[in-house]
């Protein structure tokens, strides 16, 4: 993986549309933010479709990217979960039969429980959007990236005492926006 410098560069030269910098931007980065799609969604076809839409949006909006304000790849990350936010709230995401999971775990062995899952899906990413910008990157590195807090200190630049803070205070309003 490539250096937060090179990244920053990057970014920078594909602001300015240099197409081979965008290239090596996506070779570098995208098999990582395919991955954090990949657990978010259950299914492939919609993970590589979202790719395509974040580095789209990438190519046409690099210059908004400011590394005072984080890490490019934590930058990217969020592009590519809002992205699959707004889709999932538009469609619904239910594994079917005929999918393109190709072997990945299901949810439950309960074929009745999918029902229940969709709901809970729904009413989780209704209530991380009630979380600070700050408390939903954090669970999302910790859970989607599995980063440690030490990681995510480093990554956002910020002290671990933060992180920490920002994790715990983060699931608790999880835990009782669930609750409700």
């Amino acid at each position: 993986m490539a250096t937060q410098s090179e990244l920053v560069t990057l970014i920078g030269r594909t602001a300015l549309s240099d197409r081979s910098a965008f290239k090596a931007l996506y070779d570098e980065t995208a098999p990582h933010i395919y991955a954090l799609l990949l657990r978010m969604l259950r299914r492939r076809d919609i993970a590589e479709e979202i790719l395509q839409d974040t580095y789209l949006k990438v190519w046409q909006r690099a210059s908004d990217y400011h590394s005072e304000r984080g890490q490019v790849l934590t930058w990217l990350a969020s592009i590519a979960r809002y992205r699959a936010l707004d889709l999932i709230r538009g469609r619904s995401l239910s594994n079917s039969e005929g999918d393109d999971t190709h072997g990945l775990p299901s949810d439950s062995d309960n074929p009745g429980s999918g029902i229940e899952l969709d709901g809970d899906r729904l009413k989780l990413n209704t209530c991380l959007e009630t979380l600070s910008a700050d408390q939903r990157q954090s669970i999302a590195l910790a859970f989607y990236r599995g980063f440690t807090h030490e990681e995510m200190a480093m990554n956002l630049d910020v002290p671990l005492g933060t992180v920490k803070s920002w994790i715990r205070r983060g699931l608790k309003s999880l835990k009782e926006c669930m609750q409700r």
